[in-house]
This record gives C-alpha cells, sequence and structure tokens, in this order.
C-alpha cells in the first residue's frame, strides 16, 4: 500500500519504468512499449547495466500471466510485502516485540535508498531483498532450533540471493556468514551440533547445486564483472581511471546528513522542481570531462528511523543482557557507511594510490571489478532498520516499566 501510494506514477499502466539491466528489457524491446508516449523510461546509455534476457525465476508467473504493463504493479509491491515481512519475521524469532518487529519492518521498507528503487525499475534488487530478509530469518531459525530443514532452507535462499543481485547480494551473504558465527557462539549452551554439522553440510550442497554460478560471477570467473558491466579498455589501461570507474558513484561524507533529512541536497537528477545537486557519480575528470553527477535515488533514512537506532546503541552503556545483538550490528552500520563513502574517505581520492576504508576493499582480489561503493549503504539501512526495532522495543519496556 505504501508502495503504491507513494510510486502510483511509476506503477500503473502505462508508465512503469524499466531499467535497462531488468530481465523485461527485451520484452519490452519487442513489445516497443519505450516508443509510445507516457511509457517506459529507458535508458539507452546502459548506465544502469548492459542486461540480461529474461529466465524462469520466481516471478515467471507474473511473466506469465500478468500483463506486461501491469508487471511493476504487481512486482514491486509484492516484493516490498514480502522483505518486510521477512524482517519482521526475523525480529520477532530474536526476540522482539511483534509491535517493535512492525516499526522495524517499515522502516526497511521506508529507507530512501531501498523504496526509491521501484523508480530504476530493478525487478532483481527487489527480489534479492525480499528473498535475503527470509534467509536471514530461516538461518537465525537454524541455529536457534537446531533445525536442519531450516539450514537447508537457508542455503537455497541464499544461492537465490546472488541470482537475484550479485554485487549487493555477495556483500549481504557476508553479513549473513558472521551472522551465523555469531549466533554459532551465542547458541553454543543448546548444544547438538551434530545437527548443525549436517544442516551446514546439506546447505552448502544445496547452495552449490543451485548458486555456484552465481559465486562464480561475483568473484569475477566468468567474463563479466560483480557488477555487470564491462570494464572499459581504458579503465583497462590507466590504474587511476579503473579507481574513477570503480568509485564514481561513492556517498560523499559531506552529504552525510541526508540520511538524517532526505531531499536536503535535491531529489534526483531527473527532478524538475528539486534536481539533485551534490557529487554522487562526480567523474575525477569533472569539469574538464566527464559528468558533474548523477542520481536517481534518494539516501535519506529519516529522523525517526536513525533517532531510534541511536537509542538501541545507548543500550551498550546500560545493563542491557543482549549488548552483542547491538554490537554486531552497530558494526554492520558503521562499516557499510564506511565503505559507502569510497573515494570521498580517502587520503588521496584523486590518485592511483592512497588509503581509507573503501580502498582495503578495493585492493581484496576482484573486488575491483565491483562498482559503486554507494551499493554499501544498502547494509547500513538493513542495520539502521533493525537497531530502530531494537530501540523502540526499549521505549516499549520503559513504557511498562513506568
Amino acid at each position: 500500500m505504501v508502495t503504491a501510494a507513494l510510486f502510483y506514477r511509476v506503477l500503473l499502466p502505462l508508465s512503469p519504468v524499466v531499467a535497462s539491466d531488468s530481465p523485461y528489457h527485451q520484452i519490452v524491446r519487442k513489445a516497443q512499449i519505450a516508443a509510445k508516449p507516457g511509457g517506459v523510461m529507458w535508458s539507452e546509455d546502459g548506465y544502469l547495466g548492459n542486461g540480461h534476457s529474461a529466465n524462469y525465476e520466481l516471478y515467471s508467473p507474473i511473466r506469465r500471466f500478468v500483463p506486461f504493463k501491469y508487471y511493476n504493479t504487481v512486482l514491486f509491491p509484492l516484493c516490498v510485502f514480502l522483505a518486510g515481512l521477512g524482517l519482521y519475521a526475523f525480529l520477532c524469532v530474536i526476540g522482539l516485540k511483534s509491535k517493535s518487529a512492525f516499526v522495524g519492518a517499515l522502516a526497511l521498507i521506508l529507507s530512501g535508498h531501498f523504496i526509491t528503487c521501484v523508480f530504476s525499475g530493478h525487478a532483481g534488487t527487489f527480489m534479492m531483498w525480499a528473498v535475503f530478509m527470509w534467509d536471514l530469518f530461516a538461518l537465525t531459525c537454524a541455529v536457534k532450533f537446531r533445525s536442519i530443514i531450516a539450514m537447508v532452507w537457508a542455503g537455497l535462499l541464499s544461492a537465490l540471493v546472488l541470482r537475484y543481485q550479485f554485487d549487493i547480494g555477495f556483500l549481504l551473504l557476508i553479513i549473513l556468514f558472521f551472522w551465523f558465527l555469531v549466533l554459532l557462539w551465542k547458541e553454543k549452551e543448546k548444544k547438538q551440533f551434530g545437527k548443525l554439522f549436517i544442516g551446514t553440510i546439506l546447505s552448502l550442497i544445496v547452495f552449490c547445486a543451485f548458486g555456484a554460478h552465481a559465486f562464480f560471477y561475483v568473484l569475477g570467473i566468468s567474463n563479466d564483472s560483480a557488477s555487470n558491466a564491462a570494464v572499459t579498455e581504458s579503465a583497462k589501461e590507466s590504474k587511476l581511471e579503473k579507481w574513477d570507474w570503480a568509485t564514481q558513484w561513492s556517498f560523499p561524507m559531506s552529504e552525510t546528513s541526508s540520511l538524517l533529512f532526505p531531499g536536503i541536497y535535491g531529489w534526483g537528477n531527473q527532478d524538475a522542481e528539486a534536481p539533485y545537486y551534490g557529487a554522487i557519480g562526480r567523474s575525477l575528470k569533472w569539469p574538464q570531462g566527464g559528468i558533474e553527477n548523477f542520481s536517481i535515488n534518494t539516501q535519506g533514512e529519516g529522523a525517526a528511523i536513525l533517532l531510534l537506532a541511536l537509542l538501541a546503541v545507548s543500550l551498550l552503556f546500560s545493563s542491557y543482557r543482549e549488548k552483542w545483538f547491538v554490537i554486531f550490528w552497530l558494526a554492520v552500520a558503521i562499516a557499510g557507511l564506511l565503505f559507502s563513502y569510497g573515494r570521498y574517505c580517502d587520503i588521496s581520492p584523486g590518485s592511483e594510490t592512497g588509503f581509507g576504508p573503501y580502498r582495503l576493499f578495493y585492493l581484496l582480489p576482484k573486488m575491483s571489478d565491483m562498482r559503486n561503493p554507494i551499493k554499501f549503504l544498502y547494509p547500513f539501512m538493513l542495520a539502521a532498520s533493525v537497531l530502530c526495532a531494537l530501540g523502540f522495543n526499549t521505549l516499549c519496556r520503559e513504557e511498562k516499566n513506568a
């Protein structure tokens, strides 16, 4: 309902927005919807990716039975609902009150960097979030309740996460792996490690069966890069140009306030009333060459979400027994924000060599092929939503005690 209300111009026919790397790009081209007035916004320059053909996926029934002009109308609200419901289930199983879990789910789907992806038409990103939230839930259930079946589901869902969005999915699965290790440590008193071992082995088998190709794709073993965009010939010739290509969409540190006050730097280059005027997307060559900026999303989280998240962080200075939970998601939030700064948090941002958080990630094998540090705002957004739910849960507990 929230998605439909806020993005009715995008979701209602005949105005669906389809990125050039949407799984429906070939269908759009064949149907020539892009040529119709008021039809599909098309990105011919490929800035959103190189494109894939439509494959058989979980959304295949939508493709099969829903007319294309209603594709966004059905798919995106459904994915938003599934992602929010998945986070709600995760927060409940971890021990938060149902109303606090509901607040956390709302915080996620209303986060600027999440919901404005409706505008760019990234079906894969939305499917990935819906699957990942249930992956997080399944893995948590597997460890807490020593469930082999839940562990197998976690393996299958992890494979689907990579299939739908290689680069962001890869980052989220790293978080999932560390969450698994933390849960193992937290739930070690329950023993039954035999079930966990069997479940983990079966989970890995299922993951390899359904996601091995996607995993190799992420690591750059296939012909394409992890960001599904080929490196230009000039970038191959120059380390500086490669650095510029990989970090062009970095989140400027000076625009951090936009997380608290969405739209303070504009709402996007295509918004005539409040165009974006910051430095996201700026080329190192600018103003001598390249582009000044480009953004179609707002990165805002909002004051209410971040204030509740800070309230959760304050539990570290209290007698709260589950501090490990706060520490883990606070670490995810901090790491995500620091890495999202990209070249704007580097001692030599315009040089081939420098030092900064993202530079360390960039120097890892194959990670230089993963474009756009601003992707790390997704883990930040997730962590902020979880901490927001915990902060609201704290308010509820204090109210009960009063």
